[in-house]
């Protein structure tokens, strides 16, 4: 997999930061209303399925814009 121009990398990898960085604040923001859903017996499979979902993808986020913003050599962000 081809690299992005080298002005862009850096640029990218704060992209991904900060949506990283917004996905998870906005999760925090919704945990005591799930725990509550928790606790009441109404938490969904698909509603807890999908915040984990959303969790991960701000994990890969975060760790995809570490790695772009790093100037990796190995190319190993999605591989």
């Amino acid at each position: 997999m081809a690299y992005p121009p080298a002005g862009r990398a850096r640029t990218t990898g704060t992209l991904y930061l900060v949506a990283g960085v917004l996905l998870l604040i906005a999760l925090a923001f919704r945990s005591p209303e799930l725990y509550a859903a928790w606790q009441s017996g109404t938490l969904t499979t698909a509603r807890a399925g999908m915040s984990l979902i959303f969790l991960v993808g701000a994990l890969y986020m975060l760790r995809m814009g570490w790695r772009l913003r790093r100037n990796n050599t190995q190319n190993d962000v999605i591989d």
